[in-house]
């Protein structure tokens, strides 16, 4: 699957998972106190990684990261954990059946959602999260222990070449 088709199942399964939540939200959602009626359900930033779907949704109970396959669905039963292996490092999953969708990867990042003041914050809050396990952590500092030359010290090189750096 070339990375066009790829990139517009991520912009089906948002859609289609804003549809699904916001069906249950008028369903049996909306006047529970858990909900924060400054928010709406929206999908953020569903995108390809690997071979995976991944993105996040925001509704008024809470914001989750979403991973499907792009494959084979997920072979694990419902409430199990599945580690994904994401830029940033393994994050632990739950596996929900989503009615519509079958399995999917799901990870709770905030619930309930009253610390977001509006949608717009809960938005941005989401994309910030998505770019973060989507970006490889910088490599390690070099270590001073690495770098230290005891010899280079006492000649006063040391503080030269941290000058220079």
């Amino acid at each position: 699957m070339d990375e066009t088709a790829r990139t517009a199942l991520c912009a089906r399964l948002a859609e289609g998972l804003e549809a699904h939540f916001r069906m249950v939200h008028a369903q049996s959602m909306k006047d529970l106190p858990i909900c924060n009626d400054r928010l709406a359900v929206a999908g953020a930033g569903f995108r390809p990684c690997g071979d995976w779907a991944i993105g996040i949704v925001v509704t008024p109970w809470f914001m989750n990261i979403f991973a499907a396959p792009f494959a084979a669905p997920v072979a694990a039963p419902p409430g199990e954990t599945q580690r994904l292996a994401l830029p940033v490092g393994e994050v632990d999953f739950l596996v929900a059946e989503v009615e519509g969708f079958g399995r999917l990867l799901s990870c709770s990042l905030f619930s309930p959602m009253d610390p977001f003041v509006d949608q717009e914050a809960a938005l941005a809050t989401a994309r910030a999260a998505l770019d973060a396990l989507l970006t490889p952590p910088a490599p390690p500092p070099e270590q001073l222990a690495a770098r230290f030359d005891r010899r280079a010290l006492f000649r006063g090189a040391f503080t030269e070449r941290e000058a220079a750096t």
